[in-house]
């Protein structure tokens, strides 16, 4: 190893010790925390309640910390990334021991919606005193805007203005708190299911209408996805040059994924579905519409480019040097994120179709399994590559890609 690269190694775990050191000043008083207490069905969602405020926050780090690791060239996201680590982690501790008080009876759904609630509100709370406000609403409109445009490929948002940006956030903002309010309303049997699914589809519809009166209807349609299907087959293959045919067998591929989400759906809708089982079900679908692209293209040459065009496989070969990774090793890490990444989104994707099935989701236990298989993606990291070559990758936020 180099003189400079054991220079470098060295500085990088002086980094990490100083970001110990200023952001989990108070790690010691959470890793305390008892379950948030079960008195009120419908706590405070403005404020949390004095027990969880006195035990939940405690020295948290400041804009001034914050600004200073920026200075020294950590980002704010990886920054904001740990921030949001250390919260999923204390919510899963939260949740054992909620689990603990109420063994061996199941977790009554009103405490479980109790802590769910209270966990948002440390987020914002705990993001605000780390960021400040004005940090804190920059992130936030960011997070809000990236999820606006969910239907687009990642790092390709549609173009706005300053003044479309601000009130498009405000837009959807809006559109965000009636649809808690409805969630609300229905988990403590205010409104059925049936009223709030009706209100919820009359809050987008008016949603989409502002939007469109905001944009234009060219740039509504390309918000939402709703551009010519064979335009779009080009573009996202264009580096496959497909034929007429091909893209055709493209469309009736997406068509035929699309019809099999379409039943899934119904059926859930109609009678709920072992988690475990929609997750199988959702993994199969995937795989049949991945090895329809194959016979189109040939299944070496789809894999090829999809791994060429992939931005995880992108970095991993862009900073294989700094992080003395070679091919194999390359190839190897690649597979591992994958694999996590696709679990990933099966996990959110099983949870939302639930959620739209009208079925209740609680969203601090779907984040606490995704961290539970991020923590099983890095050991396997860890024996492939080892730990110095690991925290390198975690240090520049790799394992938090999506």
């Amino acid at each position: 190893m180099s003189y400079v690269l054991r220079l470098s190694i060295g500085f990088n775990m002086v980094l990490m010790g100083i970001i110990t050191a200023l952001l989990w000043r108070g790690q010691s008083a959470a890793m305390t925390v008892r379950p948030a207490s079960t008195r009120s069905e419908m706590p405070n969602i403005g404020r949390p309640t004095k027990e969880f405020r006195s035990q939940d926050l405690g020295s948290k780090p400041t804009p001034t910390a914050i600004a200073q690791l920026e200075r020294m060239g950590i980002s704010r996201d990886i920054l904001i990334n740990v921030l949001l680590e250390d919260l999923n982690r204390r919510s899963a501790r939260r949740i054992l021991e909620l689990q603990k008080r109420y063994a061996p009876r199941s977790v009554p759904d009103h405490a479980m919606r109790e802590l769910s609630r209270e966990s948002v509100v440390e987020q914002i709370l705990e993001l605000k005193e780390s960021l400040g406000e004005e940090g804190y609403l920059a992130w936030d409109k960011e997070q809000t805007l990236h999820a606006l445009n969910r239907a687009r490929v990642p790092g390709n948002e549609l173009p706005m203005t300053a003044v479309e940006a601000e009130q498009a956030y405000r837009l959807q903002k809006e559109f965000d708190e009636k649809n808690r309010e409805l969630q609300i309303m229905m988990e403590n049997g205010v409104a059925d299911t049936a009223d709030t699914g009706t209100l919820q589809a009359q809050a987008q519809q008016a949603l989409d209408r502002e939007l469109e009166k905001l944009l234009g209807k060219q740039r509504f349609d390309e918000l939402r996805g709703n551009t010519d299907p064979t335009a779009e087959v080009y573009r996202t293959f264009g580096d496959m040059n497909p034929t007429p045919d091909q893209a055709k067998a493209v469309l009736e591929a997406e068509a035929d994924f699309r019809a099999r989400e379409t039943d899934l759906s119904e059926r859930l809708k109609a009678k709920p579905i072992n988690e475990a089982n929609l997750a199988a079900e959702l993994k199969a679908m995937k795989d049949a519409q991945e090895e329809n692209l194959r016979r189109v293209f040939g299944a070496e040459a789809y894999d090829t480019m999809k791994r060429q065009n992939d931005p995880t496989y992108k970095t991993l070969q862009q900073y294989a040097e700094a992080w003395q990774l070679n091919d194999h090793e390359i190839q190897s890490v690649y597979t591992t994120l994958t694999a996590l990444f696709d679990q990933t989104d099966r996990t959110r994707n099983a949870a939302e179709m639930r959620e739209a099935a009208g079925q209740r989701v609680n969203w601090r236990e779907i984040n606490s399994t995704i961290e539970q298989a991020r923590q099983q993606a890095e050991a396997g990291l860890q024996n492939q590559i080892g730990g110095e070559r690991l925290r390198r990758l975690k240090k520049n936020g790799i394992l938090m890609a999506r």
